[in-house]
């Protein structure tokens, strides 16, 4: 099967975009991660080409991968890209693969929607009746909240893999994290309940009603429940 890994470089250049507009991501997968799955997928019998989701993103998928509306294999795509820029980056690749129709690995352009912007994961959670710590929305360090109860995480609400979180303690440092966090991430801050314990992460493959569940992985914090992942 041909297999395209897609990703994103760390930086933006003038081959990514027509023009800078909006946050530009922050997260991204290092080229020795990519090439590992790369040769991951060769070892397993598979074509693979890793190709950069940027602007000749569509024109790459269309030389690569197989017609299937002429009667070809299909192919598909390992998704490792977290979007060039945007508040909707995380969006752009499955999006356009769908569009392409070309399957792949990952979340679909909705679920990446939700879960990108914190405060409506949290709402989708409620809404479901799923626990979830108490949290406050923050537009400026000076926002006052009455039941705000220490301590607290803070962390921008658009971004993800732990950037920017911190643990405080008190609201002249709340307001220190708030402060430094609106400056560099230019967007709303949300303010969590600090739960400590024990962090696992789980891996579903599937869809629909069909999901598996894959092992159980425990993030090692080194028998602290006070730390967090960064």
């Amino acid at each position: 099967m041909k297999v395209a890994i897609v990703y994103n470089k760390k930086q933006i250049d003038d081959q990514d975009v027509i023009n800078v507009f909006g946050t530009a991501t922050k997260e991204h997968y290092s080229y020795r991660t990519v090439e590992k799955v790369a040769k991951a997928l060769e070892k397993g019998g598979h074509s693979v080409k890793v190709i950069e989701g940027g602007m000749s993103f569509i024109d790459e998928m269309k030389e690569f991968m197989p017609r299937v509306v002429a009667g070809e294999r299909p192919g598909m795509v390992f998704n490792m890209a977290y979007g060039i820029q945007g508040r909707n980056r995380y969006t752009h690749v499955p999006a356009m693969l769908e569009m392409l129709g070309i399957p792949y690995v990952g979340s679909g352009p909705e679920a990446h929607a939700v879960v990108q912007d914190k405060v409506m994961t949290k709402l989708v959670l409620q809404k479901n009746d799923i626990p979830t710590p108490g949290f406050w929305v923050f537009n400026t360090p000076d926002d006052e909240f009455e039941d705000l109860a220490f301590p607290v995480i803070v962390k921008p609400k658009m971004e993800s893999t732990s950037m920017g979180m911190e643990v405080v303690y008190n609201r002249d440092d709340l307001r220190g994290a708030v402060k430094g966090q609106i400056e560099r991430y230019s967007q709303e801050i949300l303010v969590e309940q600090f739960i400590p314990g024990r962090e696992f992460a789980v891996g579903l493959l599937g869809n629909g009603t069909h999901v598996e569940m894959l092992p159980i992985v425990e993030v090692d914090l080194g028998g602290d429940p006070n730390r967090i992942q960064q």
